[in-house]
């Protein structure tokens, strides 16, 4: 009966006869349903994996330094470009783009005033100069005064002595002659007369004593004079010391005016022209000068493997820029702190780049490959998650039991376990590699049977 029903479906239909009337229609599109993933048994095995970090990066200049004026003041002149002089005339100054020298002058400020004040200082140190000149003859002059005064001094000291042995000679002969007259033996003009010779002798005493006083006066004078002329051999020297000094610094000033590359690098950016006012102030600056070799590499490592990157770990840098040609490099530091935000560690790799074929602003893709030590691993299909939680199945009496794992590391084959909790367990287990776990994850549910 039910043949003849089919044979009879199908010849109004216009279709071939069924095979049978218990046999299901075949899937849409005629291919059979998928097989259900095979589940194995594996043991954790004492393996090592290597790590591998993979994350997106930019190129940055590793120096960039904005040039300002410090003093206010008109832009005299933008310095010319020696690499440009097959340009046209109005195109060979430094301008973005310029390749650059360190000290290098890129532009020069005019500043009259300042000038006129640097030639006033230096004024002022000539004038200091010529009075040490002039002090010093001063003191030289001095110092024979005292000598001429000492020799004076002398000179009355002899003439004193000379007045003080006439003195005493004529008032010997006053005695005497005192007596003979007394005696009757001479007349008293003859007394006289010697009385005479003695008063002058005194005086001439008295008048060599004062020359004495008097020419060690002169010598108190001169010494006087000498020591103001030492002073003022000081005073001029200090003087010439402050006028140097404002030289100085008007010099310090003048080397503001050349504005200068801090380093070799290449002009980023140029905001000022000839003629242009300019006081400092400006956020954008005169020039930008980036240092391009080396270049910085800053990638942004996740939380989970910040703790892996240490500087002097071999990097490989995918240019997309150059279609993905990979140059080797080194973490050459990291902030070994996290971005709060972010939560990902700044690592810096150094790239040479002498050609100045890597630019600021590339993107690059890095890849840090991590060796770590050996610990008990298993198939990464092995491990599930449930919710937040990482899982494998355990195989207990021909059954899967999950239960929660404490992972290590894995690199995409292999994941290492370091320990597992069972449901309702107070503590964590160590995996000792005598454990069954069942494979993959996936395909697996709780209390499963396991063949």
């Amino acid at each position: 009966m039910c043949r003849d029903r089919a044979l009879l479906l199908a010849a109004v239909l216009g279709l071939a006869p069924a095979a049978g009337c218990n046999r299901q229609p075949p899937p849409p599109g005629g291919t059979a349903p998928p097989a259900a993933p095979q589940v194995s048994v594996v043991k954790p095995e004492m393996r090592a994996v290597k790590r591998v970090i993979e994350q997106p990066g930019a190129v940055q200049a590793f120096e960039e330094t904005t040039l300002h004026a410090k003093l206010p003041g008109y832009v005299g002149a933008i310095a010319d470009d020696p690499n440009k002089k097959d340009r046209p005339p109005h195109d060979r100054q430094i301008d973005i783009g310029s390749r650059v020298k360190k000290d290098q002058v890129l532009a020069e400020q005019a500043i009259p005033e300042l000038d006129e004040e640097w030639e006033q200082k230096n004024s002022l140190v000539k004038q200091a100069e010529a009075e040490i000149v002039q002090a010093e003859k001063a003191d030289a002059a001095a110092k024979a005064a005292v000598v001429s005064a000492l020799a004076a001094v002398e000179e009355a000291k002899a003439g004193e002595s000379r007045a003080l042995a006439l003195y005493d000679r004529w008032q010997s002969e006053v005695k005497r002659i005192t007596k003979l007259v007394e005696g009757g033996l001479i007349d008293a003009q003859t007394r006289d007369e010697t009385l005479n010779q003695f008063k002058s002798a005194e005086a001439a005493r008295a008048e060599a004593a004062a020359r004495v006083i008097s020419a060690t006066a002169a010598v108190e004078k001169a010494r006087a004079d000498e020591a103001k002329a030492v002073a003022d051999i000081s005073a001029a020297k200090a003087r010439l010391g402050v006028a140097r000094a404002e030289v100085r610094r008007l010099a310090a000033l003048r080397g503001y005016t050349k504005i200068k590359a801090p380093f070799d690098g290449i002009v980023t950016h140029r905001g000022v022209n000839t003629g242009a006012f300019v006081t400092g102030t400006g956020k954008a600056g005169l020039f930008a000068v980036a240092r391009t070799d080396p270049v910085r590499v800053v990638v942004s490592v996740p939380e989970a493997d910040a703790g892996l990157v240490v500087a002097g770990q071999d990097v490989r840098i995918a240019l997309q820029a150059a279609q993905g040609a990979e140059l080797p490099g080194k973490v050459a530091r990291t902030s070994w702190s996290l971005e709060p935000g972010s939560r990902t560690l700044r690592t810096e790799i150094d790239l040479p780049n002498e050609k100045g074929e890597v630019r600021p602003g590339t993107y690059v893709y890095a890849r840090l490959t991590v060796a770590l030590p050996a610990a008990w691993a298993v198939p990464a299909a092995a491990v599930g998650k449930t919710g937040d939680e990482q899982v494998i199945y355990l195989v207990e009496g021909g059954k899967a039991v999950r239960v929660s794992a404490q992972l290590l590391f894995g690199d995409g084959q292999f994941t290492q376990v370091r320990r597992y909790k069972k449901p309702g367990a107070a503590d964590w287990t160590n995996v000792t590699g005598s454990e069954s776990v069942a494979t993959p994850a996936a395909a697996l549910t709780d209390g499963q049977a396991v063949p």
